[in-house]
């Protein structure tokens, strides 16, 4: 299984977390001065899009240099791509909080699943993929290792709790990189 991998990788890159905390702790300075109530419309986007820098600064912890300064020139280099994915991931996190009035803690479940795809697209931003090949190479990686995929979704959910995501969210990274790059070895 590629947890072991993604585990071992992670404790020898430590300092990854660094990126991880600041991107944080400025997204939720963000949240103070916006209605940070379950269905404000700027709160979910502004976690949408944390936790969408959290992840590229990350990975490119991960694939390029583990220095905090480099993390943040990548997340510079792919603005467009990860506020992109921030904003979609935002969206979706709106919609089932609105959800939640009908579906309950259910809500939490699918703001999980949301990110676990999140996750999974993130890898594939830094190669430049397109949309449609995004889709395919998700549905394949998912088939090929179902069981990386649960625990990257049991990450996901992990990520969405305070603290815990401070380690979460960069063993997630690391994992949906060595789940992709068995099968994608151009990734």
């Amino acid at each position: 299984m590629k947890i072991e991998d993604a585990y071992k990788e992670f404790i020898t890159r430590l300092q990854l977390i660094l990126a991880v905390i600041v991107i944080t702790i400025v997204g939720y300075v963000i949240s103070l001065f916006v209605d940070t109530t379950p269905l404000s419309l700027l709160s979910n986007f502004i976690v949408g899009l944390t936790l969408s820098y959290s992840l590229v600064a990350s990975l490119a912890g991960y694939l390029y240099s583990p220095r905090f300064i480099d993390q943040i020139d990548k997340i510079r280099e792919y603005f467009p791509q990860s506020t992109a994915l921030g904003i979609i991931l935002g969206f979706f996190f709106l919609l089932f909080s609105y959800l939640s009035t009908y579906i309950g803690f259910l809500s939490f479940f699918l703001d999980g699943l949301a990110l676990a795809f999140d996750v999974l697209l993130t890898p594939l931003i830094f190669r430049g993929i397109s949309f449609p090949k995004l889709m395919k190479e998700i549905k394949v990686g998912i088939k090929s290792d179902f069981t990386s995929f649960l625990i990257l979704y049991v990450l996901a959910l992990l990520s969405l709790l305070p603290l815990i995501d401070i380690i979460a969210i960069p063993l997630n990274a690391i994992l949906s990189y060595l789940l992709l790059k068995e099968f994608y070895p151009f990734i």
